[in-house]
Formats: C-alpha cells, sequence, structure tokens
C-alpha cells in the first residue's frame, strides 16, 4: 500500500480478502500436506504474535511466494485471506491481523472493527437477540 488514503486502505483490504496468503498454523502434525480442516479430534489454529503494544494479533505473509523468495518461509501454510479474517474473529482475545509485506520488512495492521467490518457489512449484520426471548 503506497497511499495513506481512504481508497487505497480500501483497495488494499479488498484485495487481502481475496488473497491467498501465508499463515504459521498450529496444531497440524509435522509433514502433513494438503488441505487441513480444524476438527474436534484435530484442532488446528493461526498462530499469534504480539503486536508492539502488546495485543495479540494473527500473523499473515502477503504474497507468500514473493515473501518466500525475498525472506524466507517463516509461515508452514497458505490460507484464503476472507478466512483469516474469520477465524481471528472467532478467537475474542484476538485483536486483528498483522500482515507482512512481501516487499519491503514492513507491517500493516487489519484491527477488529476494521475486520468485523469486512467479514459482517453493516446490511448482513444479525441483530442482537434478547436473552429472555424463547427461539
Amino acid at each position: 500500500m503506497t497511499s495513506g488514503s481512504s481508497d487505497g486502505w480500501a483497495r488494499f483490504l479488498d484485495g487481502f480478502r481475496k488473497s491467498q496468503v501465508g499463515v504459521v498454523v498450529v496444531g497440524v502434525p509435522a509433514r502433513t500436506g494438503g488441505e487441513v480442516v480444524s476438527a474436534a479430534n484435530q484442532p488446528v489454529s493461526i498462530g499469534l504474535t504480539r503486536h508492539a503494544d502488546g495485543r495479540p494479533m494473527a500473523l499473515a505473509f502477503a504474497d507468500p511466494v514473493a515473501f518466500a523468495a525475498r525472506f524466507g518461509r517463516p509461515f508452514n501454510a497458505s490460507m484464503a485471506g476472507a478466512a483469516v479474517l474469520s477465524t481471528v474473529l472467532l478467537n475474542p482475545e484476538c485483536a486483528g491481523v498483522l500482515v507482512n509485506s512481501a516487499r519491503a520488512e514492513v507491517s500493516v495492521v487489519i484491527d477488529r472493527a476494521a475486520d468485523q467490518a469486512l467479514v459482517q457489512p453493516s446490511g448482513a449484520r444479525t441483530a442482537a437477540k434478547s436473552w429472555w426471548r424463547f427461539w
């Protein structure tokens, strides 16, 4: 992202959502290949890091092929950006996604509020149900 404009930010978020990104998957047996699905008998998760302010963030690597060529391969899987965003929302302690650039040693934070806006646009959010009402 080269521009600080809201259009540049929107393009970045849309590109992230539609891309495959590198992630560190925790809980997968060594030398596992192919698609892995988290299940009760074999739970897997995305590795977290701590941002400079100490907040736990999911760690993602933009353009995994270019990232690996330039910086090595600290990730062990690839995942759709949209799936990363959805996964972050399942962990109430996760503050967002720290996206490491494949071009330079910089990162961008997608905070939880931006994540939620992408995953659940305002028109698609379900209304909160009253706790006393039977459904």
